[in-house]
């Protein structure tokens, strides 16, 4: 009978508690993690699968954090080359127009 494990998995650097699921298939353990399920592997024991699956969630959060990096430098940039200011300009038309709505 295949039984389930879930087990929290705290990331040092990062605020969030990442829910490990293991589960037993005939001699060998698989295992995702819920939210990253790109974050995935097999293993024959679940003591190697764990600290896999540890391993590979830092390698991925480290790759999310390096890219939101990329993406907050091109941001910044744009906005100091004007890149927004054609839709500062649309919104506060669209404002003064009356074409807004509080939320």
């Amino acid at each position: 009978m295949e039984q389930i494990h879930t087990i929290e998995v705290q990331e040092q650097g990062f605020t969030e508690t990442y829910t490990v699921h293991a589960e037993q298939n005939g001699d060998r353990w698989i295992g995702w993690i819920q939210k990253l399920p790109e974050v995935s592997c097999e293993r024959k024991t679940k003591k190697e699968l764990l600290k896999v699956l540890e391993i590979e969630l830092h390698e991925r959060l480290e790759v999310y954090k390096a890219e939101a990096e990329v993406w907050d430098k091109q941001f910044e940039e744009d906005a100091k080359a004007g890149k927004f200011e054609r839709f500062a300009k649309e919104a506060l038309a669209d404002f003064r127009a009356g074409k807004c709505e509080e939320i």
